[in-house]
């Protein structure tokens, strides 16, 4: 329906939805994001991306991410509504001996968000 639109239209549309509310209170870096794809050309194209991309899955079975034997970082943060930290705390579970660090929100702190991130990214690599 929104891509039906004119950009700036759909995304008015948008901003004044349930989705954007919520967005804007729990994960403010999140809603940044999306409502940049209202400004992306073509726009035929983005809508068809977004579309793909929100039908699409990662093609990795439960049995591969349990057979991993490598050593996998995983990096999450509670207020990021697109990639919520419940995903990164099942996707540690299933892969064994994988290492999961909460980041700080993006979206309160970026810089603190991106010191942490390398870090983890950082300590990680040293182990090899």
């Amino acid at each position: 329906l929104l891509a039906a639109l004119p950009a700036m239209q759909a995304r008015a549309a948008f901003m004044a939805g349930e989705t954007a509310r919520r967005l804007a209170e729990t994960s403010p870096d999140n809603l940044a994001s999306l409502t940049g794809f209202f400004a992306r050309e073509p726009q035929a194209d983005t809508a068809r991306l977004l579309m793909a991309i929100s039908a699409d899955g990662p093609g990795v079975t439960v049995g591969d991410l349990a057979g991993l034997a490598i050593p996998v970082l995983i990096c999450g943060t509670g207020a990021d509504a697109i990639h919520p930290m419940a995903h990164a705390n099942a996707l540690a579970a299933l892969i064994p001996h994988a290492r999961l660090v909460d980041l700080p929100p993006k979206g309160a702190d970026k810089p603190a968000h991106l010191a942490a991130l390398h870090a983890a990214l950082t300590d990680f690599l040293k182990e090899f």
